[in-house]
């Protein structure tokens, strides 16, 4: 395993949607998951935005829950809005937003 695997499994990212998501082969990702060798700088820096668009999809969308309306036992079935690309295009960074979303609303019951 490398870091670079340890990020994309972080975010939920399959091999085939980073080889969408960063223009590569699936066989470069698998290469770089598996090996030492690392992805070229570009790589890494898409990588990097694609986790701040995560983090920033789940605050949008711990902002657009309806707190007055909410309680902790709608927390497992709380339907959210998930904005931005990435997390629209692929369902790995969708469900990472989504779970930090909720992490952050079950912060107001605790």
């Amino acid at each position: 395993m490398s870091n670079f695997s340890d990020i994309m499994g972080y975010i939920g990212l399959s091999e085939g949607e980073a080889a969408a998501a960063f223009n590569v082969t699936e066989d470069e990702v698998v290469r770089w998951c598996s090996t030492n060798e690392a992805p070229p700088l570009h790589i890494w820096q898409s990588l990097v935005r694609m986790l701040d668009e995560i983090r920033f999809s789940a605050e949008e969308a711990a902002k657009s829950a309806d707190l007055d309306h909410l309680d902790a036992t709608d927390l497992n079935s709380v339907q959210l809005r998930v904005p931005g690309q990435t997390t629209a295009e692929f369902d790995g960074p969708k469900r990472a937003a989504t779970a930090l979303a909720v992490a952050a609303l079950a912060r107001v019951f605790v």
